[in-house]
Order: C-alpha cells, then sequence, then structure tokens
C-alpha cells in the first residue's frame, strides 16, 4: 500500500509493558470490572473468530479469522458493550433512589441502537439524534427497542452537537458519547465505553485460534475500539502482542492523519462513505493517547474495496 492508504505510526511503543500513564484511561481492573458485569448479562458469550482459509490462501498468509460480531447479543454489534455497559455505570453513579435519567446520544446506526438497547435493558427512556441522511431502516431499528429518534440536517457532527445542547437544556440526561468533557460525567463515560469494548479483545486473549497471531486489523471511526483494542491486548501480551493496524474509509481518515501528524486532526469535510458509521471528523480525544502511543499503522479503504 502506498503512503496515502497506509501510515506506520512512528511514536508506537512495542517494547515492554503497558505504559501506567495509559492505566489512567483503562487499566487491567477496569476491562475486569467490565468483563465480569458484561458477562452477566442475559444472552452474553464470547464471539467467534471465523477462520477464511480461501481467503488466508488468496493473500498468501498462514491463516485469516474474522471475530464475527454480528452474534453479539440481539444488537449484532460490537457496539453493545460500550455505550450500554458506560451507561449503566453513570446511572449506578447517579444512585439509588434518583429518577432513572434519559440515555441520549448521537449515531449514524450501531452506536445507537446499542445505547437503545441497554437503556431498554435498564427500563430508561431513550433519545437518539441521527443525521438526516443516515438510512431509515438504521433509523427503524432503533425506534424498534423504544427509543425516540431525533433527525437532524447535516453528519454527524451536527447530531452530535445537538445531543450535547439536548443534555446541557436537560439535567436529567446522560449524554453516552465518546467525548472529554471539562463538567459533568462525560469523560468518565468515555472511558466506561473503551473499557467495555476492551472486553472484546480480552476474549481475543482467550481464543487459541489468536494466540499466534501477528496482525490485527480493527475499525476506526473515531478510534475508540482500535484503541480498547490495543490497550488490552498490550496489557496482556505486552512486547509479545500483534502489531494492530486501524482501518478507516479513505474520505475519513482522521485517525491516520493524526499519526502521520502526531497530534489529533480534524477533517474540514469527513465527507459521506458507504461505511458510514466510520465517519467521523477527529478521534476521540479520551482514546488519543492509546491510539498515538500504540497503534501500529492506519490504513485506508475504498469504498469499492468495502462493498
Amino acid at each position: 500500500m502506498d503512503h496515502e492508504r497506509l501510515t506506520r505510526n512512528p511514536t508506537a511503543r512495542r517494547h515492554g509493558p503497558f505504559p501506567a500513564w495509559l492505566g489512567t484511561i483503562v487499566d487491567t481492573p477496569a476491562v475486569a470490572r467490565a468483563r465480569a458485569a458484561i458477562a452477566a448479562w442475559s444472552g452474553y458469550a464470547p464471539t467467534p473468530l471465523v477462520p477464511l482459509p480461501g481467503l488466508a490462501h488468496a493473500l498468501g498468509v498462514a491463516s485469516f479469522h474474522v471475530k464475527d460480531e454480528g452474534r453479539r447479543f440481539t444488537v449484532g454489534s460490537f457496539k453493545a458493550l460500550g455505550p450500554p455497559y458506560a451507561f449503566a455505570q453513570a446511572m449506578a453513579r447517579v444512585g439509588r433512589g434518583a429518577a432513572i435519567p434519559v440515555a441520549v446520544a448521537a449515531t449514524s446506526g450501531n452506536h445507537g441502537r446499542a445505547l437503545a438497547w441497554g437503556a431498554a435493558r435498564r427500563a430508561a427512556r431513550c433519545r437518539i439524534f441521527m443525521p438526516a441522511h443516515t438510512s431509515a431502516g438504521r433509523g427503524e431499528a432503533i425506534r424498534a427497542l423504544g427509543a425516540e429518534v431525533i433527525r437532524v440536517p447535516g453528519n454527524f457532527d451536527a447530531a452530535l452537537e445537538a445531543a450535547c445542547d439536548e443534555v446541557r437544556r436537560h439535567p436529567d440526561r446522560i449524554l453516552v458519547a465518546d467525548l472529554d468533557a471539562q463538567d459533568g460525567d462525560t469523560t468518565a463515560i468515555a472511558q466506561d465505553i473503551i473499557a467495555g469494548y476492551a472486553v472484546l479483545a480480552d476474549e481475543l486473549l482467550e481464543a487459541p485460534d489468536f494466540s499466534d497471531a501477528s496482525h490485527l486489523f480493527v475499525a476506526a471511526g473515531n478510534g475508540t475500539l482500535a484503541a480498547a483494542t490495543v490497550a488490552r491486548l498490550w496489557q496482556g501480551r505486552g512486547r509479545t502482542r500483534p502489531q494492530v493496524i486501524a482501518a478507516e474509509p479513505r474520505v475519513s481518515d482522521c485517525v491516520r492523519r493524526s499519526l502521520a501528524a502526531g497530534t489529533p486532526v480534524t477533517l474540514a469535510d469527513p465527507g459521506l462513505s458507504v461505511m458510514d458509521g466510520l465517519v467521523v471528523g477527529t478521534p476521540s480525544r479520551v482514546a488519543w493517547p492509546i491510539l498515538r502511543d500504540g497503534l501500529d499503522a492506519a490504513a485506508t479503504v475504498e469504498d469499492a474495496d468495502a462493498i
């Protein structure tokens, strides 16, 4: 791949244990707490690693596996690990006896669906803000779980701003987003989302077919799943962890550009892609230190290849 498709991370720290300063974002005990909580949910089971021997042969590699997140609860996405867990933790911090808060989020699809599912489990209301262009089917899937869907003109960033405004105006509402903030509970929620996603990598560490993996490719929108994956593999394997490469749409490669610049980059126009859930303008500020120090590379994918 050329440099415009693949950027190696010159600051990746491949030697030594997981750095203590990154443990302030997510550490082994945090992942263990998330794993214990999620494992207690009805229907939990580690999602399988599916071998693709034909693709491995075509690529000239020994083996190739896909972790099938389509089997994750009834949500059918790894997102079921993050937002619902973070919302449950936020509710616990509100305390018993308080009114049940309203869950709020912006989404292009799976994040909102996962949060709607998690809110329904807690008998909580849920309001999801979606870009106007997002497919009708994604909105209906969220409504089917009992959430309200509010369409917003513009892109994901416009929907996120609308969700933030909703929470600013209504103190009984909780924004479940991968954001950092100077006030409120948002940074703690972002860290809980990362801890929830890290359960996926925790499952990988236990999978026999993953024991000799050399490379792992993980989708990156704002990089939260990629950061969670890097962190947990680093914690579990140290210097023997596989190389981790983030994958993004070519039109929306904020993580790749940020690695190249050495600092978070905000895209002037994230564009449009069939990989709509990965179209994000800037990396998560909470996840960024892990991406900066732990990702080995970032690659971009053309829409035609994704299809």
